[in-house]
């Protein structure tokens, strides 16, 4: 009995001896966690790289702005990681940033989004934006304004159905997706640093394949979430003679193939809520005058991207089982040109 209490306790003994402490984990307050960062390129030459990071401090709310410069995106990221006094982890960044100098040139775009994808330090989910501001004031607006709290520019792309209907999010991935559609282009959200606000929305960026091809207004954005099944609630609408809420939308899609030519059927119904008109205006006039304004501004949205074969609808992804895969290749420059889409609003008072 004796020798077994002994090799019980020998066993004990050399199991804590095998058990190792955690060597390599960094406390959180030994950490700087970046929530924002900005690319540009200065000169065509350099990578400059700015990063929003909160620093906990008792009950003080404070940030500070990092910036560093290399010749690849991955360089400045260990520059950044080597000089700083704490362990620097990438893996909370809610909101990447480029500048329009960066995006202009498609190459550089592309291997941008590729490296962002494929790092091991920056996280998929991260959202894109678009800036014609420098990207420095954009950060430096976001730190002013917000502080530690820059976690919730998160919520500014997803304000939710009811909010801001016109403003959209997208991720890294989601870019990286569209490089290699053939199908379906994207549309990233272009903003710049306010005076009284964080942010202001100045619309969308087409990309295709990595380029740039235009801008679209924000109520020329309405549309296009519209199409990705994001609800309108919230969208506020001026006729002239009266002023419209939407407070509910859904859209209803079928394709047909005729002579090889596709062709969309579209009814798009909202539910709407009369906030003010003028007096003697009819009910029946104000959604007349709201589903021909709307259609107006669909097809005049659809002949400008059918010109520039910019599927930004992804019109092209509904059409999956009735044409092959190998044709699918030439969607936008065989199919999408001829499409023809007969898109219908119906608007009803709540």
């Amino acid at each position: 009995m004796r020798n077994n209490k002994l090799f019980k306790l020998l066993i004990v003994f050399m199991s804590t001896i095998l058990l190792c402490g955690c060597w390599d984990i960094k406390d959180i307050n030994k950490r700087s966690i970046p929530l924002v960062m900005g690319i540009s390129k200065e000169d065509d030459e350099e990578y400059k790289l700015t990063l929003q990071i909160p620093i906990p401090k008792n009950d003080d709310q404070i940030s500070r702005i990092v910036t560093g410069r290399g010749e690849t995106v991955a360089s400045v990221l260990g520059q950044i990681r080597t000089n700083s006094e704490d362990a620097v982890d990438f893996s909370q960044i809610r909101l990447i940033v480029i500048q329009k100098n960066l995006a202009k040139n498609p190459q550089e775009l592309r291997d941008l989004i590729k490296f962002l994808m494929g790092s091991e330090d920056i996280p998929s989910r991260a959202l894109v934006a678009l800036t014609d501001d420098d990207v420095e004031n954009v950060l430096s607006n976001i730190n002013d304004k917000l502080g530690v709290h820059a976690s919730s520019i998160y919520d500014y792309f997803n304000k939710g159905a009811g909010w801001v209907p016109e403003i959209f999010s997208i991720t890294i991935w989601e870019v990286y997706r569209s490089l290699y559609s053939y199908t379906k282009d994207i549309a990233v959200p272009v903003v710049r640093s306010g005076k009284d606000t964080v942010l202001k929305f100045k619309g969308a960026a087409i990309l295709k394949k990595g380029k740039i091809i235009e801008t679209i207004s924000p109520d020329e954005c309405q549309l296009v979430n519209v199409f990705r099944n994001n609800n309108e609630k919230g969208r506020i609408e001026s006729l002239g003679f009266a002023s419209i809420i939407v407070t509910n939308s859904s859209i209803k899609n079928k394709t047909s193939m005729k002579n090889n030519k596709p062709t969309v059927s579209s009814n798009l119904r909202l539910k709407i809520y009369i906030l003010e008109r003028k007096e003697g205006i009819t009910n029946k006039r104000i959604r007349k005058e709201l589903e021909k304004l709307t259609e107006k501004r669909f097809y005049r949205l659809l002949k400008r991207t059918q010109g520039s074969q910019t599927d930004i609808f992804g019109f092209g992804q509904q059409f999956h089982q009735q044409i092959s895969y190998h044709e699918l290749k030439d969607w936008r420059n065989d199919y999408y040109p001829k499409l023809k889409v007969n898109f219908q609003v119906h608007a009803n008072m709540e």
